[in-house]
C-alpha cells in the first residue's frame, strides 16, 4: 500500500515534490491544500486528486484518515503552523526547506515532533548527494582528526530570485535562508553538527537596492558572511549571496589537527594517504587517488553513482516512515541552521558578536 501524502501549498516547489514523490515510488497524492482555491483545484485536476480532497483550510485536509504524511509546500514564513498542527494531527511532515524563517517557529517544530513521536524531515536534498555522505564518513571516522577550522559558502554573482523571496512577511529574509541554508547546513552535518555558542555577522543588500525590479520593495538580504563559534573549539566562516561583484566567495572546507577535506569534491589533503583512510575506501567500493607532493599527500575519489538528490531524499523519506525509523536528516540538527541564522540577523544588527543558545527538548 503506497504512503498517502497531503500537500500543503501549491506553487512552483510542490511541482518538484510531487515530481520526486513520483520518482521515488511508493507514494500516493490523495489530497491538496491551498489558501487560493482555484489553484488548489488545478492541482487536484493536474495530479488526479478526487474534488472531495482539494481544500483551503489545512486543518480541514488534516481530518482525513487516508493522509499518513504532509508536505508543506508554502513559503518560509508559513511553514510552523501547517507542519505542528500535521505533527499534533500524528502525520508524518515533509517540509521544504529552510525549516522555518525564525528560531521560534523551528523550534516550535521539532518541539510537536518530538512531542508527537512522527518523522520532521527538511527538504535539504543537497545532503544527499554522495559525494558529501562520503566526507561525512571520512570526518566521522576521526581521519580529520580535531576540526578547528572551517568554511562554508555559496555564491550567485547575479542571482536574485524575486517573487515572494524577496518580502520578510514571506520569506523572513533572504539569501541566506534561501540558498545559505543549504551549505550552512551540509557543512554541520558533514562535521557531525557541533554546538553553536557565538556568531559575528554583517548581512547587506547594496546590488538589489540599485535594481529597478527590487529598489524599494525589497526589505531582505542579497548577502551574509558570519564568524561562527563551536562549543567544542572549532570555527566556521558562512558566506552567501544571491548578488555580489565577484564569481565565487570561496569552496566549503574543513581544517583538522591530521588532515583537512574540501567537501565539494570531497579531496583529502594530508601528510600521508592512512590505512584508516583505505579501508573505508575500499569499503564504499571507490577508487582514491593518492597524489604525493614532497612531504604531503592530495587523495581524490573516483567511482561515485550518479543519484537525483531529490529522488534520493523521497527515498529516505519513506524508508523511515515505512520502518518507523528516525528522519534521514534530524531535525534537531537542521535546528541548529536557525540557531546560527538568528545569531547572523542578530548580530548585524546590534553590530557586533551575540551569544547564541541551542534549545533544549
Amino acid at each position: 500500500m503506497p504512503i498517502r501524502v497531503g500537500i500543503v501549498g501549491t506553487g512552483g516547489i510542490s511541482r518538484a515534490h510531487r515530481h520526486a514523490y513520483d520518482k521515488a515510488g511508493g507514494f500516493e497524492i490523495v489530497a491538496v491544500c491551498d489558501i487560493v482555491g482555484k489553484k488548489a483545484r488545478q492541482a487536484a485536476e493536474e495530479w488526479g486528486v478526487p474534488k472531495k480532497s482539494v481544500f483551503t483550510s489545512y486543518n480541514k485536509m488534516l481530518e482525513m484518515e487516508e493522509i499518513d504524511t504532509v508536505s508543506v509546500c508554502t513559503y518560509n514564513q508559513g511553514h510552523r503552523r501547517p507542519t505542528v498542527a500535521a505533527l499534533n494531527a500524528g502525520k508524518h511532515v515533509f517540509c521544504e526547506k529552510p525549516m522555518a524563517a525564525t528560531l521560534a517557529d523551528a523550534t516550535a517544530m521539532v518541539q510537536a515532533a518530538k512531542a508527537n513521536g512522527k518523522i520532521l524531515q527538511i527538504g535539504i536534498h543537497s545532503t544527499f548527494n554522495p559525494r558529501l555522505q562520503f566526507a561525512k564518513k571520512i570526518i566521522a571516522e576521526g581521519i580529520l582528526g580535531d576540526i578547528y577550522y572551517s568554511e562554508s559558502s555559496g555564491c550567485r554573482r547575479r542571482g536574485n530570485p524575486g517573487h515572494t523571496f524577496i518580502y520578510k512577511k514571506t520569506a523572513g529574509a533572504g539569501a541566506i535562508v534561501d540558498i545559505g541554508v543549504y551549505n550552512m547546513h551540509d557543512s554541520l552535518y558533514a562535521m557531525g553538527y557541533p554546538k553553536p555558542v557565538r556568531v559575528s555577522a554583517i548581512t547587506e543588500d547594496y546590488i538589489s537596492q540599485q535594481d529597478p525590479r527590487f529598489k524599494d520593495i525589497m526589505d531582505v538580504e542579497e548577502f551574509g558572511a558570519a564568524w561562527v563559534r563551536f562549543e567544542n573549539g572549532g570555527v566556521m566562516v558562512f558566506k552567501i549571496s544571491w548578488a555580489v561583484h565577484q564569481n565565487t566567495l570561496g569552496s566549503s572546507f574543513c581544517l583538522g589537527k591530521e588532515a583537512g577535506i574540501a567537501l565539494g569534491s570531497p579531496v583529502v589533503f594530508a601528510d600521508s594517504y592512512s590505512k584508516e583512510l583505505q579501508k573505508l575506501v575500499e569499503s564504499e567500493g571507490l577508487t582514491a587517488k593518492p597524489d604525493p607532493p614532497e612531504g604531503m599527500t592530495t587523495i581524490s575519489f573516483e567511482g561515485f553513482q550518479g543519484v537525483d538528490v531529490w529522488v534520493a531524499q523521497m527515498m529516505a523519506f519513506r524508508e523511515a516512515v515505512l520502518t518507523d525509523a528516525p528522519s534521514p536528516i534530524p531535525p534537531e540538527g537542521v535546528l541548529l541552521t536557525n540557531v546560527i541564522m538568528d545569531g547572523i540577523f542578530r548580530s548585524h544588527e546590534s553590530g557586533k558578536e551575540v551569544a547564541v543558545r541551542v534549545p533544549e527538548f
